[in-house]
């Protein structure tokens, strides 16, 4: 092989391993989007409830969004189990939301656990049991999906215990959200969705009498969840549950943000920590404002 050849030999070869070099975990670069997030709808067979929620629609329609992310508790409720109301509830949530002229993603809160209450006449051997009347409706009870350069997390926050529900991620979802990240570049911009807050303020801000605000984590073990968020670009973490609105900014890198409610507080019974209403994000690359929407 003489001189020339054995040149264009290296920089063909160089070329090829810069190719596959740069195949690996090849994210697309994060472009302009928005989306809405609402949380806490409450829906039940109420005529001021269902005029209030297409109210809250015909606003998110109007704002021109990429998609809608649902943070837990569509309905209210199935916890106390009877299988035809239960699916008549689920029944009107998505009739309601087929006029939500984008996708609309949701997460599992507490008030869609089927029949887990001891009051139920179901039991733990229903089919619809705990999450199965979710899955039915909406699949999954975590997911995951990308959207414009980001990656977007829905988690399941939550087991049943002694005929009551709790705040538990477990092994089986964390496996899985680690196979899940483990597909990323360290780069790419990640919003987790929960419905029980892993990070809130609320118990400091508005003690109730005899109860600890000693910061224990409504999620039992939340400290293994956000440890496997470690390596990653955790932008955002969007939480339901609490009927009210904070944005916590963690070590100025993560926002946690309680996204109010659809239903007020006390559900649809007043509105004690704000206006009814719902959140919007525009995102910018990996940069993100919000709005708070007051649909009334």
């Amino acid at each position: 092989m003489n001189i020339n050849s054995l040149l264009l030999s290296i920089v063909v070869l160089s070329t090829a391993m810069v190719s596959l070099l740069g195949c690996g975990n090849n994210q697309p670069e994060p472009k302009a989007f928005s989306f809405a997030f609402i949380t806490d709808a409450h829906i039940k067979p109420d005529s001021m409830v269902v005029t209030a929620f297409n109210k809250a629609i015909d606003s998110i329609n109007n704002a021109g969004v990429d998609f809608v992310i649902s943070g837990g508790d569509q309905v209210y409720d199935v916890m106390r189990g009877n299988q035809a109301k239960s699916d008549s509830l689920f029944t009107l949530y998505k009739t309601l939301t087929s006029r939500i002229q984008v996708p609309v993603h949701n997460t599992v809160g507490n008030h869609e656990l089927f029949g887990i209450y001891d009051e139920s006449p179901e039991d733990s051997t229903h089919a619809d049991y705990k999450y199965g009347m979710f899955a039915r409706y909406f699949g999954d009870t975590y997911y995951a999906f990308d959207h414009k350069g980001w990656h977007f997390v829905v988690l399941n926050t939550l087991d049943v215990e002694g005929k009551r529900y709790i705040g538990r991620i477990g092994a089986e979802q964390l496996q899985w959200l680690k196979s899940d990240l483990a597909a990323l570049s360290a780069e790419t911009p990640i919003a987790v969705v929960v419905h029980l807050p892993l990070v809130s303020a609320m118990s400091q801000v508005y003690p109730k009498p005899g109860q600890a605000t000693d910061g224990r984590p409504l999620v039992q073990d939340r400290d293994s969840l956000l440890a496997a968020f470690e390596d990653y670009n955790l932008k955002l973490v969007l939480q339901g549950h609490l009927h009210w609105f904070e944005d916590l900014n963690i070590e100025n890198k993560t926002h946690f943000i309680t996204g109010g409610s659809i239903a007020g507080r006390p559900s649809w019974r007043g509105t004690n920590h704000g206006p009814r209403g719902f959140l919007v994000f525009d995102v910018n690359g990996e940069d993100f404002e919000w709005r708070y929407v007051a649909y009334e």
